[in-house]
């Protein structure tokens, strides 16, 4: 076989081919959902909406994300609440709706929710599953397909790559872009305190940038990766408690679950469950 062939041979075994549990699938589709209901839930709500099309456009997002945190109709209703998402996104971008929708992180949570649509979401911890269940008939087999799993990864891998690349000047790598922002979120705060080390925002930029080029191919290395998910929930939790940028860094790292090992996933809520091992 030419190293062509082998490369496309494993290119495919890793994705489209690639199967397994579908628990971490169903966790990321109860986190997601969650997220889209606490970022929009206040304004899309019906008595805020303007006209008949807001109005619709609100119903169809709560019931939507009730269905993906429920898991009924699990895939249809991840789908259908990714391209609502996604529907903000691109209505901000035509200047129409609340600007804030254009924001990154809104484009990352209906990326992935879209990408999450592709895997077998439904499987596990659904009302799906649990119907089944009910009707008698043998549940569902709680393994399938991950290639949307694996184009979550990717994803992640070219949101760090990007974002580093933007701050790739030096505007950032002096400090200045850093201070330029504590200077918005801290003035007139305790923790305006920091704007008094020029030194260490400088530092800190340089750290951030290091750390987002290196996990842009360390979260899909087998050898790095334990590190990387360790390194990668370590800074975006430095982001959600020192920025205002909450929703973008609970989204990121309820993506994390694509990156582990969907059998050790399994296992582990086997074992809090209280289930015994498999022979």
């Amino acid at each position: 076989m030419s190293p062509l062939a082998t490369f496309a041979e494993r290119i495919d075994a890793w994705g489209p081919r690639a199967t397994g549990s579908t628990r971490p699938a169903a966790l990321m589709r109860i986190g997601l959902g969650g997220i889209a209901l606490i970022r929009f839930g206040d304004e899309l709500a019906p008595y805020l909406s303007g006209t008949v099309a807001e109005l619709f456009l609100g119903a169809a997002f709560f019931v939507l994300a009730a269905c993906t945190v429920l898991g009924l109709r699990a895939r249809v209703a991840v789908a259908g609440l990714g391209g609502v998402v996604l529907s903000l996104y691109f209505l901000a971008r035509m200047e129409l709706g609340d600007p804030g929708w254009g924001h990154h992180h809104v484009y990352i949570l209906g990326a992935g929710l879209m990408l999450l649509s592709l895997t077998e979401c439904g499987r596990s911890l659904s009302l799906d599953r649990y119907r089944a269940l009910a009707a008698g008939t043998a549940p569902p087999c709680e393994h399938g397909l991950l290639l949307g799993q694996r184009l979550i990864a990717l994803q992640l891998a070219a949101l760090y790559f990007w974002t580093a690349a933007d701050k790739t000047d030096w505007a950032f790598i002096s400090g200045q872009r850093l201070e330029q922002t504590f200077t918005w979120v801290y003035s007139g705060r305790a923790l305006e305190i920091l704007l008094a080390a020029p030194w260490l925002l400088a530092t800190a930029s340089v750290v951030v940038l290091v750390v987002e080029y290196w996990l842009a191919f360390a979260i899909l290395t087998r050898r790095w990766r334990r590190a990387a998910i360790c390194t990668g929930l370590m800074l975006h939790a430095s982001f959600y408690l020192l920025l205002p940028v909450n929703t973008y860094s609970v989204t990121v790292m309820v993506l994390y679950l694509a990156l582990l090992d969907p059998a050790a996933v399994h296992r582990f809520i086997d074992r809090m469950l209280g289930q015994p091992e498999p022979a």
